[in-house]
C-alpha cells in the first residue's frame, strides 16, 4: 500500500467521524471546527504535525436540543496505525473524544477543550512521566476558575457517561467512547471523596446541574 492510499483511508476515517457520526449525534456542527493550531506552544512541547488540525466543534441548539454542545475531533484519529484496519486494542486512536454541554454559548469552552485535548495527546506519547489518559470516573482539577471572565466556583471536571447521546461509536479503525465532562466545585469534590462520585452525580442531577456546565452556578456543597 502506498502512502497516498493510507492517507486517503485515514482522511476517510476522520471524515466519517465528523460527517456521519457527529452530524447524526449533534445535528448542526456550527461554524466549523476550531483548530488547536497554537495550543501546544503553551505546553512547551513539539506536537505531531497532524495534531494542529485537531479541534473542537461548537454545536448550537438543534431540533429539540435547547443547549450547546462542544465536542473534540481528533483524539480518536488512528495515528498509531501503519496500514488500514481496526486497531488491535479495539479502540481508535486514544479511544475517546471529549464532550461538554452548556445551557448557553460559552466562550471558555473551546479553549478549555483545546487545552485538555493537547494534554491528552502529549500524555499518550509519554511526554509526562507517570501521567495517565482520562477514564470514566476521573475528577480533573482545573487549577482555578473554569472561565477567565470571573471567579467561577466550578474548578473541577468529572468524566462521566453522556446521558443525552450514545456513549460510544464505531469507526473503521475501532471504537470511540465519548467522555462527558461535568463541572463541579471544590465543595462538591469533597462531598464525592466522603461519599462516592455516584452520589455526587445523583446530587447534581437532582439539582439540575448535570450534565450542563453553568459557570455561574453556586456550589451545592
Amino acid at each position: 500500500m502506498t502512502d497516498a492510499e493510507f492517507a486517503q483511508w485515514f482522511e476517510g476515517t476522520w471524515s466519517d467521524r465528523e460527517d456521519r457520526v457527529y452530524r447524526s449525534l449533534f445535528g448542526d456542527l456550527g461554524a466549523g471546527v476550531y483548530a488547536a493550531e497554537q495550543v501546544f506552544e503553551r505546553f512547551g512541547k513539539e506536537p505531531h504535525p497532524g495534531w494542529r488540525n485537531h479541534g473542537v466543534f461548537a454545536c448550537p441548539p438543534h431540533g429539540t436540543r435547547a443547549h450547546w454542545v462542544y465536542v473534540t475531533s481528533g483524539l480518536s484519529n488512528p495515528w498509531n496505525l501503519e496500514r488500514p484496519g481496526r486497531d488491535p486494542s479495539g479502540f481508535s486512536g486514544l479511544g475517546f473524544e471529549l464532550l461538554l454541554e452548556t445551557p448557553a454559548a460559552a466562550d471558555w469552552a473551546v479553549p478549555l477543550l483545546h487545552n485538555l485535548m493537547a494534554y491528552e495527546l502529549l500524555v499518550a506519547v509519554g511526554s509526562y512521566e507517570g501521567a495517565e489518559l482520562l477514564e470514566y470516573g476521573n475528577r480533573v482539577p482545573l487549577g482555578g476558575s473554569i472561565t477567565p471572565a470571573f471567579d467561577s466556583a466550578i474548578r473541577w471536571l468529572l468524566v462521566e457517561t453522556p446521558p443525552h447521546t450514545a456513549a460510544s461509536f464505531e469507526l473503521a479503525s475501532g471504537r470511540v467512547d465519548l467522555f462527558q465532562l461535568v463541572g463541579v466545585t471544590d465543595g462538591e469534590v469533597e462531598f464525592a471523596r466522603q461519599t462516592s462520585q455516584d452520589m455526587l452525580v445523583a446530587l447534581l442531577q437532582k439539582e439540575g446541574a448535570f450534565p450542563l456546565v453553568d459557570a455561574a452556578r453556586r456550589s451545592l456543597r
